[in-house]
């Protein structure tokens, strides 16, 4: 069969995200699972909503789907173990109203072997690894845990994060320790970090050359409903003015918390009586304000990025739950 009819074919059977497919050919399926290293049989981990079953086979195939090398195998199968670890809570992202994606953070050497963009443009488009890793888990949550829009995908509007959101860390123009090293591992491992991922805010910020500057700018775009955790993307050229006066990332977690925040006193009635049932282990009043997450170190810190004064919010799906929040970030180590 020529793959344009192939493509055709697998439009009819709903396993693509609305974009043409490479078709699974035999060949290029164990070409992938070659590329694992693993046999094709062995199970990863189970999917939600449907708990579908995605065995080594089943990732190569949506590998394949997705564009991705043989090669990005081993991070692909990282990308599903965090996925299906129970504290991102996938079920309830997949069948949320709010329509969240789930972004990739990649750490580590396996960032220049793979060619994972974290410089100029690194949220958009025309890198393949970071275009087709982000594409592959959304084919996963698709295909093997049976998200479909209208039905067990609850997603009232979605956004264009769905499609694919992967970045690299740019460590090289980090002036702190990159994510993976702060959360333990070692800095010649490489890890891929799952979280959910709501939409981005951009933070810009040509004026400010003093590091209280830049980040009252960035706590102002936080103002809002809060979540489990926050997502700060910051731009080299931030990174060292805020570097530059002193400010480790603890710093800028705590600098951010005190100041991002959701003031009750600003909400409707409804809301508000909401808040307090939901939280009521906070004691909310009226003059109550509650940072933008539970705990400074919620505030995920990363560098990423080109020249420029353009950094980004992003905005976690979830709530913040006395027991820790709805969905919380999972890293995990790539093994070779």
């Amino acid at each position: 069969m020529a793959d344009d009819d192939a493509i055709e074919v697998l439009y009819a059977r709903g396993v693509t995200d609305g974009l043409p497919v490479v078709p699974p050919t035999l060949a290029r399926v164990q070409g992938a699972v070659r590329g694992s290293g693993r046999e094709g049989a062995e199970l990863v981990g189970q999917v939600a909503p449907r708990l579908g079953r995605a065995t080594v086979e089943k990732i190569a195939i949506n590998a394949v789907m997705a564009g991705c090398k043989p090669e990005y195998m081993p991070t692909l199968i990282a990308c599903v173990e965090a996925i299906t670890d129970p504290r991102l809570n996938l079920y309830a992202l997949q069948a949320t109203t709010g329509g969240p994606a789930v972004m990739i953070i990649v750490n580590g050497p396996i960032r220049r072997k793979l060619d994972i963009n974290g410089g100029p443009n690194a949220l958009g488009e025309g890198w393949r690894a970071n275009a087709t890793i982000g594409r592959f888990v959304q084919l996963v949550k698709r295909n093997i845990g049976g998200s479909y829009p209208g039905t067990t995908c609850k997603a009232t509007l979605g956004w264009p994060g769905k499609y694919s959101i992967c970045v690299g860390e740019n460590e090289e123009a980090s002036p702190w320790e990159p994510l993976h090293v702060e959360r333990g591992f070692k800095a010649e491992q490489s890890t891929v970090t799952a979280i959910s991922a709501d939409a981005s805010i951009r933070a810009s910020d040509l004026d400010s050359s003093k590091a209280e500057g830049v980040l009252i700018n960035f706590a102002q775009k936080m103002d809002g409903p809060s979540g489990p955790e926050a997502i700060m993307v910051i731009c080299p050229e931030h990174a060292k003015i805020i570097a530059g006066d002193g400010f480790s990332k603890k710093d800028v977690q705590r600098f951010i918390w005190e100041r991002a925040a959701y003031r009750m006193k600003d909400l409707p009635d409804e809301t508000f009586d909401q808040r307090v049932k939901r939280r009521s282990d906070l004691k909310l009043t009226r003059d109550s304000i509650i940072p933008v997450t539970d705990r400074p170190e919620d505030i995920l810190v990363i560098v990423a990025g080109g020249d420029g004064s353009q950094s980004q919010y992003i905005h976690v799906w979830g709530q913040s739950t006395p027991e820790g929040g709805s969905t919380r970030s999972v890293t995990k180590v790539i093994r070779d």
